[in-house]
């Protein structure tokens, strides 16, 4: 191949990757504007567990009313002095909806004590229940999928379908650990 005609192959061939960067960057900033702006709220099973990001007052307001919201699981853990932490329990308590604090990592593979809270908060929790973490992606996504197999009996490979881009969740990278976890988990042992 002449020398002309490589540079023009190699040229076109870069003009190619970075529009498709561009494309899927603009896709991926669109998915994240959405996921963001709507506080990331999905059913896990209607009328019983839903899933958020982290909700300002306002949100966790109107998501509490419009779906009677009895019991909020904080996946972030007790902050008391946090803003968004003193905010979401006084809306609760003004509310009268139950909360329970977990403090679970999107990047370490939580522990044999920490899933068996988990299970114990899907039982004893008061329906419907918001379960939430930072971005209601990963360890939303990992109570989730937990909560259809152990409360709701589906199979692991239906409910793996929780810890997916879908929600915002990344199978590689640090949180690829709860990914890992989820595969290796037997509810059995809880």
């Amino acid at each position: 191949m002449a020398r002309g005609k490589r540079k023009h192959y190699v040229r076109r061939i870069l003009k190619a990757a970075m529009v498709l960067g561009g494309v899927l960057a603009v896709i991926a900033a669109a998915r994240f504007w959405y996921l963001e702006e709507q506080g990331n709220f999905h059913p896990i099973t209607p009328g019983e567990a839903y899933r958020s990001a982290q909700l300002d007052p306002d949100e966790q307001a109107y998501y509490i009313r419009k779906f009677n919201i009895c019991s909020v699981i904080n996946l972030r853990g007790s902050n008391a002095g946090e803003r968004w932490y003193d905010e979401e329990i006084d809306t609760s308590r003004k509310l009268g909806v139950n909360h329970y604090d977990l403090g679970l990592s999107a990047d370490i593979k939580p522990t044999f004590l920490e899933i068996r809270s988990l299970l114990k908060l899907l039982e004893i929790a008061p329906r419907p229940i918001l379960i939430h973490c930072l971005g209601g992606a990963d360890r939303s996504g990992l109570a989730a999928a937990i909560w259809q197999v152990a409360i709701k009996g589906l199979p692991k490979a239906d409910a793996r379908r929780q810890l997916s881009f879908i929600y915002g969740h990344m199978s590689f990278g640090p949180t690829q650990v709860l990914d890992q976890f989820f595969e290796k988990w037997i509810p059995q042992q809880n």
